[in-house]
């Protein structure tokens, strides 16, 4: 049986191994490249976080070493960790990994290439008509990627975003297609895209004695806090609280503490769809228009106005299809 850490290191062997071959292939063409092993400056931290400035300066003793060179090849995901043992980013795979070496270097830009031509205003897997998206702003990928487009993970372009470098999607077997570019230039208004995010898991938490209870969400938000599990969803009235959590790991410990002050109720199999834009608080009709896509849909949940960039829904897994293609419908003009 493998340990954590030796498994860890056998996994790693596959990103060497892939990297080294084509490096060798570009020495066959005559290529002139460099290969940078990513064990050498790629660290993260005891909170799996990684360490932006020990890379920084360990990618630029690397670089140092080849001032001629201006192709270098590297390994995707692997690490060190803040004991020196490999490791690995837990999250984004090689995108975060892009993300990561160009802050550290203040690259003029960051590009992600995968098999699709960038962000789609809905998910093509599931509705017939789509389009890329030319634009969006970091917060609009961001609550995107979140909430289920699978082109990126939630935090791989959050170190880009901190040094305000622009990353482009870009499509491999389609490179002449113009992608989507993600930065911080002021988005334009409106609804941009549509995305779904399954295994969500509603609790209706309900307390006769809420009303006069000032400490009632914070007793609620304190289990969560202590299980480490984070809350997409909330909504409230006076006497009850209705949140989703995508991470059911803790679900039986979290509901049992929270019985011993309210009624608990459980619904899974639910999805949270999300739309996503620019949508100004003063500027009226957005939420109107979503609704009136969404009126044979029965809604568990509607969150709006916690965001300038996104309206969550919450419905039942079964309705999924359903809405999307309403939505896609209502708000881009595709029947």
């Amino acid at each position: 049986m493998f340990t954590s850490n030796e498994e860890k290191a056998v996994l790693a062997q596959g990103e060497l191994l892939s990297t080294a071959l084509f490096y060798f292939y570009l020495l066959e063409l005559k290529i002139d490249a460099v290969l940078l092993p990513a064990l050498n400056f790629m660290r993260i931290d005891e909170n799996d976080e990684p360490q932006i400035s020990y890379i920084e300066k360990h990618l630029t003793l690397e670089l140092n070493k080849h001032p001629n060179n201006k192709l270098f090849i590297t390994q995707g995901f692997i690490c060190r960790n803040a004991f020196g043992e490999i490791d690995n980013l837990k999250r984004g795979g090689s995108d975060y990994s892009a993300s990561i070496i160009g802050a550290a270097i203040h690259a003029n830009e960051v590009q992600i290439w995968t098999d699709i031509d960038g962000m789609h205003n809905n998910d093509p897997r599931i509705v017939s008509k789509t389009h890329a998206i030319k634009e969006l702003s970091f917060d609009e990928a961001a609550e995107l990627a979140y909430f289920g487009a699978k082109i990126l993970h939630p935090t791989c372009i959050l170190p880009a975003q901190k040094r305000n470098i622009p990353v482009l999607l870009k499509n491999t077997m389609q490179p002449e297609a113009l992608g989507t570019i993600i930065s911080d230039k002021h988005a334009t208004e409106g609804i941009k895209a549509v995305a779904a995010k399954d295994g969500i898991c509603a609790i209706n938490i309900k307390s006769d004695r809420m009303l006069l209870a000032h400490g009632f969400l914070r007793a609620v938000f304190e289990i969560f806090e202590r299980y480490k599990t984070s809350i997409d969803m909330i909504t409230t009235s006076e006497i009850a609280i209705s949140l989703t959590i995508d991470n059911l790991y803790h679900l039986k410990e979290i509901t049992k503490e929270l019985e011993e002050f309210a009624t608990v109720e459980i619904e899974n199999d639910q999805t949270i769809i999300c739309v996503v834009g620019n949508l100004p608080k003063d500027k009226a009709g957005y939420a109107f228009k979503i609704l009136e896509a969404l009126k044979d849909i029965p809604l568990r949940m509607v969150s709006y106005g916690g965001s300038l960039n996104n309206v969550s829904v919450l419905v039942n897994s079964i309705h999924k299809k359903e809405a999307l293609i309403a939505l896609n419908k209502g708000l881009f003009g595709y029947e």
